[in-house]
């Protein structure tokens, strides 16, 4: 017997038609929303793969046969996911309701400094929304905000879409700062911060296997945490993260400069990272960045050594995040 009804199910169908939700993987969406998993494999569950069955034929299909809990669960993660984002839609109409002459949302770019320009690759969003991103020609930043106030209202939006539109529209720097390189109370994007992104997405245990695995100094807490990872794991792992960073690298040309002739010079590529507040993740990124940058360093004219003070052995940030002082 079902909770809910031949009507519910219509419902919930014709909502997700317009949604770029259709396409996302149905464990996916009850993962965003708390709830239990969704029970069936495969790349094609997702709700395009049901959404044009009627309420009788979906019982009828074989993945829903003799467990109408399903059917239940099913819509309950459709209903859920249109009414995390019915809010959405209020909020798009007062944003174009306030315009003049300008998105609201390049107001914010302008006033925090960050450049129109970004590649939306280079922000962190999930794998669902950069590929709608890249199916709608949305390469920038700037193009994110026209395709938002022209299009966005028509279509359910969702996911990390909705909460990089809901922080540029209303300013929020705790909310830019999840999804950009941005330093909040400062102006402009940040490489420090652009490699942190980078590294955000890993799972805890892994990053934590990642910066064991550098010789980081971990708590006996996160040293508990970090997964057992084998050798080909890891270095696959450090793979697509190195590549991640070799292209924040390339779109900060000035800031990579000043980051050469800082560590050019003797400072602290830890100093550095400390802006990230992760003791992992600063490890993690000091190693990756050290090596990135060490083709580029020896091409580099040397610079006179400044003696140290004597009467004591310096000890730098480096300690810090290695144990080695």
């Amino acid at each position: 017997m079902n909770k809910f009804t031949a009507t519910d199910w219509d419902e919930a169908r014709k909502g997700f038609r317009t949604s770029i939700m259709i396409d996302t993987s149905l464990a996916s969406l009850a993962q965003n929303l708390d709830t239990k998993d969704w029970p069936l494999k495969g790349e094609d569950e997702k709700p395009s793969k049901y959404i044009d069955f009627t309420w009788e034929e979906l019982h009828l299909l074989p993945e829903f046969g003799g467990n109408p809990e399903r059917i239940d669960h099913l819509i309950s993660i459709l209903q859920e996911t249109l009414a995390f984002d019915a809010p959405f839609g209020d909020m798009v109409e007062a944003a174009d309701a306030a315009v003049a002459a300008e998105s609201p949302i390049l107001k914010t770019l302008r006033k925090l400094g960050i450049p129109v320009d970004f590649p939306l690759s280079l922000a962190r969003l999930s794998p669902d929304v950069r590929s709608f991103c890249e199916s709608q020609g949305l390469a920038t930043l700037g193009q994110f905000a026209s395709f938002s106030q022209d299009v966005a209202q028509k279509i359910v939006i969702g996911g990390d879409f909705r909460s990089l539109l809901n922080a540029l529209i209303h300013g929020d720097e705790e909310g830019i700062g999840r999804h950009l390189p941005f330093r909040r109370g400062a102006q402009g994007l940040h490489l420090a911060e652009a490699i942190g992104l980078v590294l955000a997405d890993l799972p805890r245990p892994e990053l934590l296997a990642l910066a064991k695995s550098r010789g980081a100094k971990l708590s006996s807490e996160d040293a508990a945490t970090a997964k057992t990872l084998s050798r080909d794991e890891l270095s696959k792992m450090e793979a697509g993260v190195r590549s991640g960073v070799d292209a924040q690298l390339a779109w900060f040309k000035e800031q990579k400069a000043a980051l050469l002739k800082l560590v050019q010079e003797g400072g602290s590529l830890e100093r550095y990272f400390l802006v990230l507040n992760d003791l992992p993740r600063e490890a993690v990124a000091v190693q990756l960045v050290q090596a990135a940058i060490k083709g580029a360093l020896a091409s580099l004219p040397p610079t006179p050594k400044v003696s140290a003070p004597s009467g004591g052995k310096i000890k730098g940030f480096f300690s810090r995040l290695f144990g080695r002082g």
